[in-house]
């Protein structure tokens, strides 16, 4: 996967985020409303099927990844897929975050105060995260620099 124009302009970095405090003023609302809408509706239903099963199966459809599916198909609306495909790596790098963040939790939840579960747990899925993405990033600068 190559970065949006970087084969026509070497010196872009996709990968290094940036904070762009004028693009919130391009979204639209419907924008909003349609990962609002889908997202609460996943989570009313993963309560839903929560409350009704014997199992604590309803966690399994807490982490459904709505809001992600819902700001891709804007993103490849609005932009185009390189841009959505770049979100989505993102999103599959914070989803190993957000196991780890599990994992880390269901283990210390009962054993410690549940603040300090949950704050940590929190630290851990942030590094872990932030940690892939900044080695995805360097591989495939790196590739980018061995191919031209």
């Amino acid at each position: 996967m190559s970065a949006p124009t970087s084969r026509n302009n070497p010196q872009t970095n996709h990968f290094i985020p940036r904070f762009q405090p004028g693009r919130i003023k391009e979204a639209r609302f419907r924008d909003y409303a349609i990962r609002f809408a889908f997202g609460g509706t996943i989570s009313v239903v993963a309560a839903l099927i929560g409350a009704v099963s014997k199992e604590p199966i309803g966690g399994i459809f807490i982490a459904f990844p709505a809001i992600i599916l819902a700001s891709l198909t804007l993103i490849d609306k609005e932009e185009d897929r390189e841009h959505a495909s770049y979100d989505a790596v993102g999103a599959a790098l914070g989803a190993v975050g957000f196991i780890a963040c599990a994992f880390f939790i269901s283990y210390t939840l009962e054993r410690v105060p549940a603040a300090a579960s949950l704050g940590i747990g929190l630290l851990i899925w942030l590094i872990v995260s932030m940690g892939l993405y900044a080695l995805y990033a360097l591989v495939v600068s790196l590739r980018h620099e061995h191919e031209g």
